[in-house]
């Protein structure tokens, strides 16, 4: 283990150089309970769509993921998408790389990794959830759509999906269909469903994800 990334708790904006040459911008929040002798959750965080400006991850992690999963004592980082979306193979190639990376330098508990993301974030979860379950120990896709093709591959992975009733973009119906495939899979699933939230607000949705931690607690043994 090198540790050429900070462990002063606080928010960092860092940039990794993939192999491909990429420049990979991310932020990266160390908790106040870390140490460097004690094995620390990781929860990897995939923001919502938009234009990509430099750090684009770290307003996401500030408003919804830090506050909401604090308690967890977790490094959470949150990688500026260098694609359209992160379903795309560059993509999941970077979460991955940014995975790899954090491992190197911290003592990462590799049986407390969690995916989690927001809109197109979310998406990104449960496309990573499909492919790498071997990898992230539980999955919390938030206010996102999902295909039926990536449904049949998800196995082996707990998820806790969270969405609003009031969903805009993606409608409430497709999702509760699709978490009851799921379930009717063996899937083990949690679905919270919230009221009067708009998908545009994502600091509405902190209580929500908050409410998760007690059961990512069990999923994890904590």
């Amino acid at each position: 283990m090198t540790l050429d990334l900070p462990t002063t708790p606080g928010i960092y904006e860092k940039i990794l150089t993939l192999e491909s040459g990429i420049p990979l911008r991310y932020t990266l929040s160390i908790p106040a309970s870390f140490s460097e002798q004690q094995p620390v959750p990781l929860v990897m965080a995939l923001h919502f769509g938009g234009t990509v400006t430099s750090w684009y991850g770290k307003g996401y992690l500030i408003t919804l993921p830090e506050p909401a999963l604090r308690e967890l004592g977790a490094i959470i980082a949150a990688p500026d998408c260098p694609t359209q979306g992160w379903n795309n193979p560059i993509s999941e190639t970077a979460i991955l790389e940014l995975l790899d990376h954090l491992k190197n330098n911290y003592n990462i508990d590799e049986k407390r990794i969690l995916i989690t993301g927001f809109s197109m974030g979310g998406t990104g979860t449960w496309h990573m959830a499909a492919r790498h379950p071997q990898i992230f120990s539980a999955a919390i896709p938030i206010s996102s759509a999902v295909g039926l093709e990536t449904i049949k591959q998800i196995k082996d992975i707990p998820l806790y999906v969270i969405h609003s009733r009031q969903d805009e973009v993606f409608p409430i119906k497709h999702v509760q269909e699709m978490v009851q495939l799921l379930k009717d899979n063996g899937v083990s699933i949690q679905f919270e469903i919230i009221d009067g939230v708009s998908h545009y607000n994502t600091g509405m949705f902190v209580e929500s994800l908050k409410e998760a931690v007690p059961w990512l607690k069990k999923v994890w043994k904590m």
